[in-house]
């Protein structure tokens, strides 16, 4: 009989056996050794944890005891391993929609372009279409009948956000491995940068016709 350790990883409680669990470890470890010197450093490596906590909770929700050392060899190879890639920042780009995996899409709603709560952005992510379109029929129906209130604030409650990297991966249907989450966090960082120099521009300008 295998010795098996209770482990917490983002709040999740993992029951895991010894070796697979070292075997983990040293995954994480190769892991963090990648992104250390990168920014957002933190970030990357908590939502990669935080994704390998829900593969094992998935797992152990089949009246499985504990993960073993194929389960965490099988979480690896979906993930991938840091030694797979290496993207070198000034050559990174964004893939383009045609040769980005789809596969099995979640609903979230999206924070990031919402106007209210995210939901008509949400869909349209989820759908592939156009979320200014899910926005007209939701103003449509509220001179109709004015449903379309109630069914928002229902949606609102009932479709979680996407907060993390992981989700919004999950949202646009990309698989969620370690490369995706890294390209992900670069979008982040390269749009917060548009934006801080846009800001930046105008406060220029604002100052200069004074």
């Amino acid at each position: 009989m295998k010795k098996v350790l209770n482990i917490n990883m983002r709040g999740i409680i993992i029951t895991i056996e010894e070796d697979a669990f070292r075997r983990l470890s040293n995954y994480l470890d190769s892991i963090s050794n990648h992104f250390k010197t990168k920014k957002g450093y933190e970030d990357i490596l908590g939502d990669i944890e935080t994704r390998i906590a829900e593969l094992f909770q998935q797992k152990l929700k089949d009246k499985k005891q504990a993960i073993t050392m194929e389960d965490v060899e099988e979480v690896i190879s979906v993930m991938g391993h840091p030694s797979d890639f290496n993207i070198d920042e000034e050559e990174y780009t964004t893939a383009s929609p045609e040769t980005s995996k789809r596969k099995g899409k979640r609903l979230f709603r999206d924070m990031d372009n919402r106007i209210i709560a995210g939901v008509c952005a949400g869909l349209g992510a989820y759908f592939n279409i156009d979320m200014v379109w899910f926005r007209v029929a939701f103003v449509a129906a509220l001179f109709l009948g004015g449903s379309s209130i109630l069914i928002y604030l229902i949606l609102w409650v009932v479709i979680p956000p996407a907060r993390t990297l992981s989700e919004k991966l999950e949202m646009q249907g990309d698989p969620v491995t370690i490369e995706n989450i890294e390209n992900a966090f670069k979008e982040e960082m390269n749009g917060l940068k548009d934006k801080l120099n846009d800001l930046t521009k105008q406060a220029k300008e604002t100052f200069h016709k004074k």
